[in-house]
This record gives structure tokens, C-alpha cells and sequence, in this order.
């Protein structure tokens, strides 16, 4: 769910870069402070990423061993469940510090990005000192927290603080980051300290002595502004939400900072959500090992002699690959790595490569084991096993209406004329290679919804699944490939968990503030008929998603959107594809169009040529929404069919 970088979209903390440095490149002074400032910040990279990947390493072990333990021997491991969400939170605030130096944060700048250079620099500044801000509000906190704790976790016989003992640490390693990636860049190096202490003035002047208070403002209110004013600043995603909560704490004293920390721990510990960082590193690992490769090979076989056969062989080796990965931003990105120079090469256009890449990548968001729908049972208590069988009838609606789509294309304009079609034997030989593939989306799925595993144990089985075939079956790489996806997935899996815990006390305050009541009450208001409610509320999730990235959009709307769906009588199994589908839709809009950006970034194509060139393909996705929207069944037919409900 992380993004990547591209024109619009940042993953920085911050805008940064954008004022001239103050020492020339060709001072030794200059030179010296970035030898001195990479070579700490270089040592930290490597403690904080081998203590990362050590934890996620040691994650997978122990789930591992509670997998064997039940299976083999009938005994699981007590404390594995607790052990294995105590590690989780490590991971997320060892990971944080380590996403600050290689900017991987998510952060929406389409606004910041087209101000001329000094006021760039100027908000970009704005914004580093909120994430500063909101780093020291998280250190004292959890600080406070810590001293509040008492009595041992009964099921690891270790004190209960011991859980949040790494936030202190992590947000000091964070304001170093913050403090010194300047010098270590040879940018503006003033920027960095400058918002630290900006930050720490503010927080005695206003959280310390009261010397500003909002007390008596509208929480909600006091959130939705500063919420909006942070992301216009171009602040990640994750700190926005926790600066926006922090201010309707000054408003009304609803959430302490303590408390505010212990509600991000628990929204981001629930076991459920350790099947993602497992989905997220077995789709790395499938990628390393060249198993990818072999689901589209044999998406050649099956549709490349078809009208746009290229096209449709990015359309369908989405969904395959979708299957085993559960991340539309990866299967952008490997799409338009694998896919798009070979379309180009056989006389496709570049934006139109693109336009079908980033359009088919929403498919692993909806088809299982999908993480949004992991983030959405998450945010809705709904089951992942009934969401995720509820995801194939709509992503099979997709890959339809997409392949129609290219097929009328490709016969108006003439381009990817059909070729003959693959013999037989061919077609075997190539579904033999990508059987061992398939197998796991099968054993995934089937596991899940009989009941026979987890969704964090499938996750656990489907990283050693692949790490076997990677390492053992294929050699495609060894323990040092291994260690290296670890810790790239270590830290993508930490953001998405972080996004999730900054939501819990986000929507804590919507809750406590009844906003998810009022607009129940102003939308019943307008109309009781819910296929109108429906429309409406469409209508309003593909507005928030052409600006915000699935997972924080899911967090925010869901408690908003879901209560009402409900009390209209819409099934919530439904209602979550529902919102699924129409938020990875806001991917490929303008102004932010994250999928777009991505595939446009890596193939150096002109985003608004591959804005101009989605235009179909949007219409395609429309018609597979309203499918979706309006034939319940879609979703929860195969549910009914297998004995769900």
C-alpha cells in the first residue's frame, strides 16, 4: 500500500531540497559535515534495519512454529498470538526513523508541487515541523505512558511497558533523521534543526504552559481543519492524522497523549494484521525468484492471441499475479517494468501501455488475499475470509469489462492485431510452470474460508512457500537476496501498519464527536431508498480517493460510510467491495493518481498522456462499479454457493 515516488506525490516527511544549500558543494566545510552527517546517519540505518529485519524475521518464525505446533504435534504456542503483535508494533517504530531517510512516507504534494520555489520551500518547512511536532507529542507520551503501566503480561511474564518501550527511541531516532538528512543531502541544511526547535518551542508554548489554547473549539471540527491543513502542506498521510487528533485533544481533552499512543498500539496490534507484512514479503519474494515471470508467461499462452493481445495479457497476468500478492503498487510497478517495453516494442503507445497497467494494477487490491480488504475487516470488524471470497466475482467483473475495453481499442485503432494462437501443449507446458503459483492462491483462499488456517497463518505458510521455491527450487537468490526483501518489506509493511494505528484514535474522535450519526442522519434525510444512498455515497468515495491513498481513505471512510450502509439494509460484505473497488479507481484520477504516477515514473512517460490515454479504461471500471454496486450477487454469490452466508 506504500507509495511510490512521482510527479504529485512525495515520500518524504516533507517537501525538501527546494532552498538553495547555504554551504557550496565545493566548501570543506560543506563536505566534511555531509561525510560526518552520512556516516551517522549511515550507522543507524544499519542498526535500525537489522533490528527490523530481525524482528520480522523472528515474526515469521514464530507464527511458523505455531503453524507446525498445531498441525503436527496438536499444541500451539501460547504466548505466539501476543509475542507476534509485540514484535509487529517493533517493527512499525523501528521502521518509521528508517522511512524518514529514504522518504518513503506517504504524502500527497499535487498542491505544494506547482507553488514557485520559495513558497515550496516555505510550506515543505511547514510541514517538517509537524512531523517534528507531532514526533515530540508521540516521545513524551508514550514516555508518560510508559511510567502509567504497571503489572507483567501474564502471557510473556515481561512487564506490560516493555510493549511500548521502543516509541521513546524511535521518535528520537526520527528527530535525528529529521535533524540531519539537510547535511547529509547538502541541502538546506538550517531546515531540518530549524523545524525541531520551531517544534519543541510550540510544544512548551501550547501542550506545557497553555499559552495557546483551543479549549472550547469543536473537536471534529478542530480535526477536519487541521487534518486538511497538514495534508495541503504536504505532511505524510500517518502524521497528518496524528497531528489532526492531537489538536481535537486540545479542543476538548478527549484523547490525552498517553492515550493517543495506546490507541495507536492497539489499532495497529490486532493479529489479524499480521497477514500483512507476510502478503507483502511473499509477493516480494514470488518477484525475486522469478515466479512472476512464469504467471505471465502463461497469460501469454492463455489470451496473447487475442485483438490487443499484449494489452490483455496485462489485464489477466493482474489477476494471476494478483492472487499472490495483494498490492496494487507492486503489480504497477512489475507490470510497467515487465510488461509496458515489451507493448512499446510491438507498436502500442507508451501512454497507452501504461494507461492498461496502472488500470489492470487495481486488480490485486480486490481479487484475494488483497491488503486493502485486510485493512477494510480491520476498520469494520468484518471477517477476511467472507471479504476475501466476496473480492473474486467483482475482480472477475473487472478483468471482463477491461479486456472488452481493450478489445474495442485495439480494433478502432487498428494495434494489436491478433496473432495465432498458442498450441495446446504449449499452453500446458506453460500452466505446469505457473502451477506452483497457483497452487498457493488456491490453498490461500480454500484455507481461509473453510476454516482449516488464519489469515496470518496462510500469510506465514505463503513467505516460506516462497522463499522455497525462490531459494531451493529455482536459486534465484540466496540468504543475502533473502535478508535484503526482508528488510524492504519490513519497513513497507510498518508504514501500512502505522497508517492503520494513526486511524484508531482519528476515528475515536469521530465517533465520540457523532459525526458517523450526523451524516447517517443527512443522507437518510435526502433519500431512504438505498439504491440512491448507494449512487450517493459512490459518488462521494470516488471524490476522496482521487485525492487520498486507499488505505487512509478506507480508515476514514469506513466508520463514516459503513453504520449508514446497515441501518439501509446493505449487506456489509458487499458494501466493503463497494468501497473497495471505488477507492483503487481514484488511483488512476488526476490530481494525485497514484497507479499512474508510479507506472508513468518508471517507463518516463508523460503522466497527463497516460491520464489522457485512461480515459477508457475508467469507463470500463465504471460500468464493472455499477455491476458491483447494484448486483449484490457479485460479491456474495460464491459465498452463497460454498455455504457462506
Amino acid at each position: 500500500m506504500t507509495a511510490r515516488h512521482g510527479t504529485g506525490l512525495r515520500t518524504g516527511g516533507s517537501v525538501v531540497g527546494d532552498s538553495l544549500p547555504l554551504l557550496t558543494a565545493d566548501d570543506p566545510l560543506a563536505a566534511h559535515s555531509r561525510r560526518w552527517a552520512g556516516t551517522l546517519l549511515g550507522a543507524l540505518d544499519r542498526v535500525i534495519g537489522t533490528l527490523a529485519t530481525l524482528c520480522l524475521a523472528a515474526l515469521i518464525a514464530i507464527i511458523l512454529a505455531n503453524v507446525i505446533g498445531r498441525y503436527v504435534f496438536n499444541s500451539s504456542l501460547t504466548w505466539a498470538a501476543e509475542s507476534a503483535q509485540w514484535l509487529f508494533i517493533y517493527i512499525i517504530f523501528l521502521a518509521i526513523p528508517l522511512a524518514h531517510r529514504a522518504r518513503m512516507h506517504l504524502s500527497i504534494t499535487f498542491l505544494v508541487d506547482r507553488l514557485p520555489e520559495r513558497p515550496r520551500a516555505a510550506l515543505g518547512f511547514g510541514s517538517e515541523t509537524i512531523v517534528a511536532y507531532t514526533t515530540i507529542l508521540v516521545l513524551f507520551g508514550a514516555q508518560d505512558l510508559i511510567a502509567a503501566i504497571g503489572g507483567t503480561n501474564h502471557v510473556l511474564g515481561l512487564p506490560a511497558w516493555v510493549k511500548f518501550a521502543l516509541i521513546p527511541a524511535s521518535c528520537g531516532a526520527g528527530l535525528v533523521y529529521i535533524g540531519l538528512r539537510g547535511f547529509d543531502r547538502g541541502e538546506a541544511v538550517w531546515r531540518g534543526p530549524a523545524a525541531i526547535v520551531l517544534a519543541a518551542v510550540l510544544y512548551l508554548v501550547v501542550n506545557q504552559f497553555d499559552l495557546i489554547s483551543l479549549r472550547g473549539a469543536n473537536p471534529a471540527v478542530t480535526m477536519a481543519l487541521a487534518f486538511l491543513i497538514a495534508m495541503a502542506l504536504g505532511t505524510p498521510v500517518s502524521f497528518a492524522m496524528l497531528f489532526s487528533t492531537f489538536m481535537a485533544n486540545l479542543a476538548s481533552g478527549l484523547l490525552p497523549e498517553p492515550a493517543v499512543v495506546q490507541n495507536v498500539v492497539n489499532g495497529a496490534g490486532k493479529f489479524l494484521l499480521l497477514a500483512i507484512p507476510f502478503f507483502i514479503t511473499a509477493g516480494a519474494l514470488m518477484n525475486v525468484g522469478g515466479l512472476t515471470q512464469r504467471l505471465m508467461d502463461f497469460a501469454f499462452k492463455l489470451v496473447g492471441h487475442f485483438r490487443g493481445g499484449f494489452a490483455q495479457v496485462n489485464v489477466v497476468s493482474s489477476m494471476l499475479y494478483g492472487g499472490i500478492s495483494g498490492s496494487s503498487y507492486s503489480e504497477a510497478a512489475l507490470g510497467t517494468k515487465l510488461l509496458v517495453p515489451q507493448m512499446v516494442r510491438h507498436g502500442y503507445t507508451p501512454a497507452f501501455s501504461c494507461a492498461i497497467t496502472a488500470a489492470s494494477a487495481v486488480l490485486p487490491n480486490i481479487i484475494p488475499p488483497s491488503i486493502a480488504l485486510l485493512i477494510l475487516a480491520a476498520a469494520a470488524n468484518l471477517s477476511v475470509g467472507e471479504l476475501w471470497l466476496a473480492g473474486v466475482g467483482p475482480g472477475a467483473a473487472i478483468v471482463v469489462c477491461l479486456m472488452v475495453s481493450v478489445y474495442l481499442i485495439a480494433r478502432v485503432r487498428g494495434i494489436g492485431t491478433a496473432t495465432e494462437r498458442a498450441p495446446g501443449p504449449e499452453k500446458a507446458k506453460a500452466f505446469l510452470h505457473a502451477l506452483p503459483v497457483l497452487v498457493l492462491a488456491v490453498v490461500i483462499l480454500g484455507g481461509i474460508r473453510f476454516g482449516i488456517v488464519t489469515p496470518t497463518e496462510a500469510g506465514v505458510l505463503a513467505v516460506v512457500y516462497a522463499a522455497l521455491l525462490g531459494m531451493v527450487g529455482y536459486r534465484a537468490y540466496g540468504p543475502r537476496g533473502l535478508w535484503q526483501t526482508l528488510q524492504t518489506c519490513a519497513v513497507e509493511a510498518a508504514l501500512i501498519g502505522l497508517l492503520i494505528g494513526v486511524a484508531a484514535p482519528f476515528a475515536f474522535v469521530l465517533v465520540a464527536e457523532q459525526v458517523p450519526q450526523t451524516i447517517t442522519a443527512y443522507v437518510t434525510g435526502l433519500s431512504d431508498n438505498p439504491y440512491i444512498v448507494l449512487l450517493i455515497a459512490n459518488g462521494l468515495m470516488l471524490f476522496f480517493g482521487m485525492f487520498l491513498d486507499i488505505g487512509a481513505a478506507i480508515l476514514i471512510l469506513t466508520p463514516l460510510l459503513m453504520p449508514l450502509m446497515i441501518s439501509l439494509g446493505v449487506d456489509p460484505i458487499h458494501f466493503g467491495l463497494v468501497i473497495v473497488v471505488n477507492l483503487m479507481m481514484g488511483g488512476l484520477t488526476p490530481p494525485v493518481g497514484m497507479l499512474v504516477f508510479l507506472t508513468g515514473t518508471i517507463s518516463r512517460t508523460p503522466v497527463h498522456q497516460i491520464f489522457r490515454a485512461i480515459y477508457p479504461f475508467f469507463a470500463a471500471l465504471i460500468v464493472a462499479l455499477l455491476f458491483v454496486t447494484y448486483v449484490p450477487a457479485l460479491a456474495l454469490g460464491l459465498g452463497w454457493l460454498i455455504g457462506g452466508k
